[in-house]
């Protein structure tokens, strides 16, 4: 018997494809539908009216910022919207305030925003309308300006705080440089009310006790050690009375008595 051979077709013959032109037409209205689909749905989103921001809590200690004022930089991006406003945008305005040292900012749904405020710790003033942070921070706030009505006040409220002086960027250093000489002359129980530096970089130390010691430009371990070891037999004696001790010499210092010691507040 002889084989019979049958070709059938188990796969269906393809249409003519599309041409290019016609490919890259639909690929284009795709494309212009779902750009269009999103920006609708942002629109939609963004509608303040549709998505009000209803609630903004600010967290956080506030000593020295104007809580009515933080709130007038928050408002002017809530009016965007829930999702128009930018979380990034409003922590850049909020920190841009004086006493603001950190912001953090999220959106809780569905319609409320949380501020949480880390305020500068002033650990010094630098300049009289400035202040140092604890963190090595400079800032300058309103409250030192001299045009604020409550200026008198708040100059009283951190008159406790060390006096610096320096030229612009020096204010970390200076705080170091203060900080080691507290400390050095910590075991005389007195405190260091301020150090100045001048335009040279000399620095001169105000005490508690009415003492003045310039210590000067160079050598100021040096320096300040001779001071240290004539504290008690020269310093101690004078029990209040004013005086300057000038350790600038090369193999001693001088003391002069009386009214030529001091300086600014």
């Amino acid at each position: 018997m002889s084989a019979v051979l049958r070709s059938e077709q188990v796969l269906p013959v393809s249409k003519e494809p599309m041409g290019a032109g016609f490919r890259w037409s639909i690929g284009i209205l795709g494309l212009v539908i779902v750009v269009a689909g999103g920006m609708y749905i942002s629109g939609f989103a963004s509608d303040p009216e549709r998505f009000p921001v209803t609630n903004v809590d600010v967290q956080g200690t506030l000593d020295y910022t104007d809580r009515t004022v933080l709130r007038q930089h928050v408002e002017r991006h809530t009016q965007q919207g829930f999702y128009g406003m930018s979380v990034d945008a409003i922590r850049t305005d909020v920190e841009s305030m004086p006493w603001v040292s950190r912001a953090h900012v999220r959106r809780v749904w569905p319609a409320r925003l949380m501020v949480t405020v880390e305020e500068h710790e002033p650990a010094a003033r630098f300049n009289d309308d400035m202040l140092v942070s604890k963190s090595l921070e400079i800032f300058k706030p309103a409250q030192l300006q001299k045009d604020n009505p409550d200026y008198r006040q708040w100059q009283r409220s951190f008159s406790n705080l060390p006096r610096l002086a320096g030229a612009q960027g020096r204010h970390e250093i200076v705080l170091d440089a203060f900080r080691n000489y507290e400390l050095a002359l910590a075991p005389f129980n007195v405190k260091v009310k301020a150090l100045l530096e001048d335009e040279r970089r000399s620095q001169t130390l105000e005490l508690a006790n009415d003492i003045t010691v310039s210590i000067g430009y160079e050598s100021h371990e040096l320096r300040l050690q001779r001071f240290i070891d004539v504290y008690e037999r020269l310093v101690v004696p004078l029990n209040g009375q004013p005086a300057r001790f000038d350790m600038r010499y090369s193999n001693g210092f001088a003391l002069s008595k009386g009214e030529l010691a001091g300086g600014a507040n």
